[in-house]
């Protein structure tokens, strides 16, 4: 469902997340702040789970409203067993980062999923779907989510086909059939929906945004924006950035969109 960061140094910890997410996400054990935080800036991350004890002991609360203003579009998850103190809950709520949700510790395993699927509800690709859903029949609508996630996790159309035992020409020929773009096409735009929300974040570049996205270069990245959204990644954040190009994607699709969907996610 999401490429998924986990900060912890105790192997407990990883264990319990990962039994508790299941195979529905792809995680990224780091075991430093310092890694997490290059992690965040060259990996397509939607979730971060922070494991409180390590959390950088000279300013933790600092560190993580820091992380929030650099990209608020991740979701971060702090994992807060007894550890943490009121005062610094107390201290995290009232700097109001973007995005953060606190879990406690006891009782994870089964609150993990629940917590991640409802925070994960603000992402792109949940965004995208709450568009074109109504329009779609159910699978066209999964083909169009499973791009939104093959274009954080490196995916390419044979890779979306095999998820969904179909070929590729198949999919492409239903897709089409509904107003979308072939699976190609569709696997483009899916790359620059989550650029458009995430070049206007201040820890990401257009260079940083591309080597997310697998693009060969930065060059590569900007010619496939010109040539499907007519804008450099600078025009694009001053234009509006994520509604811009999910404007332009809908206007590329022959589907019946209500402009009050589009105006409620832009």
């Amino acid at each position: 469902m999401a490429l998924t960061t986990v900060l912890t140094r105790n192997s407990s910890m990883l264990q319990a997340t990962t039994l508790a997410l299941g195979e529905e996400h792809a995680l990224i054990r780091v075991a430093t702040w310092t890694r997490l935080t290059w992690t965040l800036r060259e990996h397509a991350v939607t979730c971060t789970l922070i494991d409180g004890r390590a959390l950088p002991a000279h300013d933790p609360d600092g560190a993580l409203v820091e992380l929030g203003r650099l990209y608020p579009s991740i979701v971060f998850v702090l994992l807060a067993g007894e550890e943490l103190s009121t005062r610094l809950l107390f201290r995290l709520g009232r700097a109001g980062v973007e995005g953060l949700v606190l879990l406690p510790v006891d009782g994870m395993v089964g609150e993990l999923p629940v917590t991640v699927r409802r925070a994960l509800g603000r992402s792109t690709a949940s965004a995208v779907i709450k568009v074109v859903s109504p329009s779609l029949p159910r699978r066209e609508t999964e083909v169009v989510r499973l791009c939104l996630e093959g274009a954080q996790r490196g995916w390419g159309a044979e890779d979306v086909a095999e998820r969904l035992e179909l070929t590729r020409p198949h999919l492409s020929v239903g897709l089409e059939r509904h107003g979308l773009p072939s699976l190609g096409h569709l696997l483009v735009w899916s790359r620059l929906l989550h650029a458009g929300r995430w070049l206007d974040e201040p820890g990401r570049s257009a260079e940083s945004v591309s080597r997310q996205l697998g693009y060969s270069s930065g060059s590569a990245f900007r010619r496939a924006l010109r040539n499907y959204v007519g804008m450099t990644p600078t025009q694009l954040v001053e234009a509006g950035g994520f509604g811009v190009v999910l404007e332009r994607f809908v206007d590329e699709c022959d589907l019946l969109i209500r402009p009050r969907a589009l105006s409620s996610v832009a």
